[in-house]
């Protein structure tokens, strides 16, 4: 008598692996978002690819060809070069500001979860305070309140390191936009992250755990966190398409991006400024955005779909 075969089961990541595969949309999505990635972040560094602040006055509003594929804007500059910038500018506040949202919410969520009773209750209540207040107002108001500090530390580096105003105010004049919104994006995430920890520090494990003599410390991230990366990996995806939308919506109404630098909200801008003379000044940064938006919700959509075991038909 032959001994009896045993099929060795798949893992939960295995199987939200394969569901994941399965979802063509997401798959699609992903692909796009890769190759968005890749468009934005290495073609600029490319030779064929022209600067995206050089001016060429003689050049002004030209139409798509050749040399300029997207055109060129009021100032003569290349428009594939702005959106293909631009991108970069986008995608840097909506994964930057996501990670930082992430980072806060997920431990405040995780502190007053666990420890519960009165002390979840006041930190619930200032999460309510804070979700009444309008949001775009407050991150204007911090993004302003930091904005003299930002500006002192661009100084103090360009006076130490001898780089070049050029190379770091760019960078540092987002710092403000970055810790705006993801110091005030945490609110949505500290109130999922609090509930599901709620739900896991009455199981049986994180019982044993403590039976066992464990530290607080180490039953939170050791075995309360790593269960609610799922949870944690699609708010991720559903976050940054709203983030940045919020830096396009504070772009368009100048207090973004600072000029010349440019994002896809202050291309959107200038091209609803100018439509009706040169259309294609707002077409190919909102369709890149909006592309871009679309591809991140399908992805989160995907990755909620299947992380969730409940969702597999088989």
């Amino acid at each position: 008598m032959q001994p009896r075969q045993y099929q060795q089961g798949n893992s939960l990541w295995k199987d939200a692996r394969q569901r994941l595969y399965r979802n063509k949309a997401a798959m699609v999505s992903l692909c796009f978002l890769l190759l968005m990635a890749v468009a934005c972040f290495i073609l600029p560094i490319l030779p064929c690819i022209a600067n995206p602040n050089t001016t060429h006055l003689n050049n002004i509003a030209a139409p798509c060809s050749l040399q300029h594929p997207f055109g060129t804007d009021q100032l003569g500059r290349d428009l594939l070069a702005r959106v293909l910038y631009g991108g970069r500018i986008s995608l840097l506040v909506g994964l930057v500001a996501t990670f930082v949202a992430l980072i806060i919410g997920l431990v405040y969520g995780l502190i007053s979860g666990y420890i519960g009773g009165k002390t979840d209750s006041l930190m619930m209540r200032t999460v309510d305070v804070l979700f009444a207040l309008p949001f775009i107002v407050l991150v204007i108001v911090f993004s302003l309140s930091i904005e003299a500090p930002c500006r002192e530390l661009s100084v103090f580096i360009i006076g130490h390191t001898g780089w070049s105003r050029e190379t770091v105010a760019p960078i540092l004049g987002l710092v403000p936009l970055f810790i705006a919104i993801g110091a005030l994006g945490w609110l949505t995430l500290a109130r999922i992250v609090r509930t599901q920890t709620l739900e896991i520090k009455a199981l049986e494990y994180v019982q044993a755990a403590r039976s066992l003599g464990l530290g607080h410390l180490r039953i939170l991230f050791r075995h309360i966190a790593p269960n609610l990366l799922g949870t944690v990996v699609v708010y991720t995806t559903l976050a940054v398409p709203g983030i940045m939308l919020t830096e396009s919506t504070l772009s368009f109404i100048g207090l973004g991006v600072k000029a010349p630098n440019s994002s896809w909200g202050t291309l959107i801008k200038e091209g609803a400024d100018r439509m009706e003379v040169t259309p294609e000044l707002l077409i190919f940064p909102s369709l890149f955005f909006c592309l871009t938006l679309l591809a991140l919700n399908f992805l989160g959509d995907g990755l909620r779909d299947a992380i969730d075991p409940k969702s597999a038909k088989d």
